[in-house]
């Protein structure tokens, strides 16, 4: 009953676009198109999960939140059986996810426990893709792999900014920071009482502001702004 469960669900992957063909991985040569079957490492108690690579070549185990997906495995599988595992890096198609929580069709959606999709970016997440349609806790939703295992939050731009004046506050240009990027700053050369300083992005420019008056060509700042993908 579950090897015709687990082809059931395989056409169902096809019916939405996630796979066009099934492809061997312990093949010593050639390619696949969109997926691979490989082995699973625990038992899938659930299709459309993402999975990372296992400890072996051809095994492949669910991916927590934090770890870099491979794919997205059409099946669900005791611990030693074949899974189809689609490729959203190279596939043509859109593909289906569980979502761990509500979705909105335009989410960006991100890796989450258990295989899930999450809207949230936590600490360490992985991009997925971008919700094509709504979906609620523990529904399926189709997903186009837009940026599909990126790091969820990246380095933007950096630098280090001399002060200028002899103000608190001071803006500094920075042509590739949006307004919605974070910005973390520290003191790197101090050049009179300032501890702490504070930065905020807008668009092409960060603003510092110190805990005292900066001195003109002596207190540095090192900065840093980091973006959600």
């Amino acid at each position: 009953m579950k090897k015709i469960k687990n082809k059931i669900m395989g056409a169902f992957g096809v019916a939405f676009g996630a796979c066009r063909k099934r492809a061997f991985c312990n093949i010593a040569e050639g390619t696949h198109a969109g997926s691979v079957t490989m082995v699973a490492g625990e038992n899938i108690e659930s299709p459309n999960l993402l999975v990372k690579a296992g400890s072996a070549d051809n095994l492949v185990l669910i991916a927590s939140a934090e770890d870099a997906p491979i794919g997205v495995c059409g099946d669900e599988g005791a611990k030693g059986e074949t899974v189809g595992v689609y490729l959203p890096g190279s596939a043509e198609s859109t593909f289906i996810c569980v979502a761990a929580s509500s979705v909105n069709m335009g989410d960006s959606l991100y890796t989450a426990a258990g295989g899930k999709v999450s809207t949230v970016a936590s600490d360490g997440c992985r991009k997925v893709g971008v919700a094509l349609c709504s979906a609620s806790s523990g529904g399926v939703v189709e997903v186009d792999p837009q940026g599909f295992g990126e790091r969820a939050w990246q380095i933007c731009a950096c630098g280090v900014h001399v002060w200028e004046g002899s103000s608190s506050s001071e803006a500094a240009a920075a042509p590739d920071v949006k307004s919605s990027d974070i910005v973390f700053a520290s003191i790197s050369a101090a050049g009179g009482s300032e501890k702490n300083v504070g930065a905020q992005a807008s668009e092409g420019n960060v603003t510092f502001t110190l805990d005292a008056n900066g001195t003109a060509g002596t207190t540095k700042i090192s900065w840093i702004a980091i973006r959600k993908n």
